[in-house]
């Protein structure tokens, strides 16, 4: 047993915290397909954004190891996975050739289990997303009290809950089946969480788990020997949503209430025997028992407050809640008269708390230009946006036919992003989602184009968002509107021809949407960067002259950083010693922007000068003598000469300095 409750797991929960991944799950009656909603997204700076199909497999007793399925170390980098136990997405020959990056070799197995005569065939991703029967998972990891090692690294657990993912869907139909597998095998071989090295205390994991009639929520971590888990699942009301953002959201726990309730016999022992609860003083709270929380779970809280207030907006749900979530409920109705879709659970990901007070897109956090995208680091935190910028998606299930399984998948982040419709059925993925990584930029990989749109955007969000908005909305309309007349268009060819054809027809479709939203995200990229550029905005593109104006910074921008001059900021340091020139001190601020400016020392300077002496000073020259008279007028001259001179070199050089701050990105009209 572990119990992480070291300094040192504060620190790992600071960096981690910017690996976050939020999962929601919408019942069947909340749903506008009458089909429970599974939306998921990811954020994750170094994962594989590939999104792969696995094939169905048959295997049959010609050779020993056929009835024996490899269980693999978890990884979540390029390549996930290398083999062709996986089909060919993932064979070796589909990776760079040697040399490129890395030799990569297929993928060591850790542990086996008994292997099953037939699979099913599913999408995957960093773990698995939905199969060909309509069984799908969203994930988010968890803070967890209890830690354990994998089998290949020391300690004595075989499954991570990506393989738990992936078995599920390889074998089962339904949620409730798919949760008793999972608990199982974790119970049987073991159990460890997304990392294990140091006190790491992402130790739990979470997943939404959904089938075309119920959809529950999955909680699993390590029990305290190291080799086994302790795990429980919560039915989400038909009427309701639920969401997971890298917190436990599981209290109650009725054991005896099958119809709402699943967990693995330990779940109270464990518990209990690690003086993690007392039975005699406390009711039962799976997430306060179990939980490990980090510094701040706000990040988290505050991602739960806001996808129940976009799923209902009459809800008064305070947005600050205790550090477990305690005060709020598990799931919560949607709006009356109200059911969601998926470009809903689509507009749920893009948000970034607009219009709350919390709102990323203004603020000094923001930026000149209200950019969404601040970076966390030391023991700071920014606002927690709901979307990721590995990849998210929604899957849409149907309750009448399996053949109008939708995955609605947008790679890295979903703002600037154009979700593409991607049949469940279909027998590939297209080129443009299930190729590339992080490795190496790819302009025809849809994450590097997206990744670059997204970028750009980011730069100048306030002018350019809304321009990206637009064009995208169209896209995924389009797409959108079209499932009514594709979905009649299968059922007709898998009646009069079957289901291959129909499976077919579902692939090549697949492909269309794909390379549109391509070809609609590449025409979008070229205008934004003819449109928005070097902080001008142009536009009259059908005229004989075009428009240019800068996009300028808004006045309290450049008010904060000192932009205006102020006549309180320039001093004069008068020296004490009579053989010295007064010196002049001007604050960089001002003289970036101003004009010519004499120094001291210099010929202007004491041309310039308003110095008087009165009396009988020696230093007054005597205007009695003659020569003296004559001197006095070569002197007045001079100076009169020399006032002309400055004045004129001052116009000039005025102009210039006036004509480039006209052009700079801080002009204001």
């Amino acid at each position: 047993m572990r119990v992480i409750v070291t300094a040192a797991a504060v620190l790992v929960a600071v960096v981690q915290a910017a690996h976050t991944s939020t999962s929601i799950l919408v019942g069947g009656k909340a749903s506008a397909t009458g089909a429970p909603l599974t939306a998921h997204s990811l954020d994750c700076p170094d994962c594989d954004f590939r999104l792969v199909k696995v094939p169905a497999m048959q295997y049959t007793e010609s050779t020993s190891s056929d009835l024996t399925r490899n269980v693999f170390l978890t990884s979540s980098q390029y390549p996930r996975h290398v083999g062709n136990d996986r089909g060919p997405a993932y064979s070796v020959d589909n990776l760079k050739q040697p040399g490129e990056f890395f030799n990569w070799t297929d993928s060591p197995a850790i542990a086996q289990i008994p292997q099953i005569r037939e699979t099913y065939a599913y999408l995957d991703g960093v773990v698995g997303i939905v199969n060909e029967l309509q069984l799908s998972f969203g994930h988010s990891s968890c803070g967890a009290k209890l830690a354990a090692r994998p089998v290949s690294q020391g300690g004595n657990a075989a499954f991570d809950i990506a393989e738990l993912t992936r078995v599920a869907l390889e074998r089962t139909a339904t949620a409730r089946d798919a949760i008793a597998l999972m608990g199982k095998l974790a119970e049987t071989y073991g159990f460890y969480g997304s990392s294990w090295g140091g006190d790491d205390i992402y130790s739990g994991e979470a997943l939404t788990v959904a089938d075309e009639t119920e959809g529950w929520i999955f909680h699993i971590l390590p029990d305290d020997s190291g080799a086994s888990a302790v795990w429980a699942a919560q039915r989400v009301p038909d009427t309701d949503v639920a969401v997971v953002a890298n917190q436990f959201v599981i209290h109650q726990v009725n054991v005896t209430d099958s119809d709402w309730y699943m967990a693995s016999s330990n779940v109270h022992d464990v518990a209990s025997r690690n003086g993690l609860w007392d039975e005699t003083a406390d009711a039962f709270d799976f997430a306060v028992v179990y939980g490990h929380l980090p510094e701040s779970t706000v990040g988290s809280t505050r991602r739960m407050w806001r996808v129940f207030s976009l799923a209902n907006p009459t809800l008064d749900l305070s947005p600050v809640a205790d550090p477990y979530a305690i005060t709020y409920p598990f799931s919560v109705p949607v709006e009356a008269e109200v059911t969601l879709a998926a470009m809903d659970l689509i507009r749920f990901q893009r948000d970034h708390y607009e219009n709350t007070e919390f709102d990323l897109t203004v603020g000094v956090a923001a930026g000149p230009y209200g950019t969404v995208d601040s970076e966390t680091a030391l023991n700071g935190r920014f606002e927690t946006p709901i979307g990721g910028s590995t990849y998210s998606y929604v899957v849409t299930l149907d309750p009448t036919s399996a053949f109008n399984a939708l995955l609605w998948f947008a790679p890295h982040a979903p703002s600037a992003s154009t979700y593409i419709p991607v049949f469940v059925k279909a027998t590939v993925v297209p080129a443009v989602i299930g190729t590339g990584s992080l490795r190496e930029f790819d302009i025809t990989s849809a994450y590097w184009l997206n990744s670059l749109l997204s970028n750009y955007v980011g730069r100048w969000f306030e002018h350019v968002y809304p321009v990206v908005a637009e064009a995208r909305a169209l896209a995924e309309y389009t797409a959108d509107t079209a499932q009514t007349s594709v979905q009649v268009a299968v059922q007709e060819v898998k009646d009069k021809v079957g289901d291959a054809a129909a499976i077919d027809v579902l692939t090549k479709t697949t492909e269309s949407f794909a390379n549109d939203a391509q070809a609609a995200t590449m025409n979008l990229l070229s205008d934004v960067i003819t449109r928005f550029h070097d902080g001008f905005l142009v536009s009259g593109f059908e005229n004989e002259v075009l428009e240019v104006e800068p996009m300028s910074y808004p006045e309290w921008y450049l008010d904060s950083v000192g932009y205006y001059p102020e006549a309180a900021d320039t001093t004069t340091e008068v020296s004490t010693d009579d053989t010295e020139e007064p010196t002049t001190t001007i604050p960089a601020a001002i003289a970036k922007v101003a004009g010519p400016i004499v120094t001291a020392g210099s010929t202007a300077a004491k041309a310039t000068s308003t110095n008087m002496t009165t009396g009988t000073s020696s230093d007054c020259p005597d205007i009695s003598s003659t020569k003296n008279n004559a001197w006095g007028a070569v002197v007045i001259i001079a100076f009169a000469a020399m006032l002309v001179a400055t004045t004129a070199l001052g116009y000039v050089f005025g102009k210039r300095q006036a004509l480039t701050r006209t052009r700079g990105y801080a002009y204001i009209q």
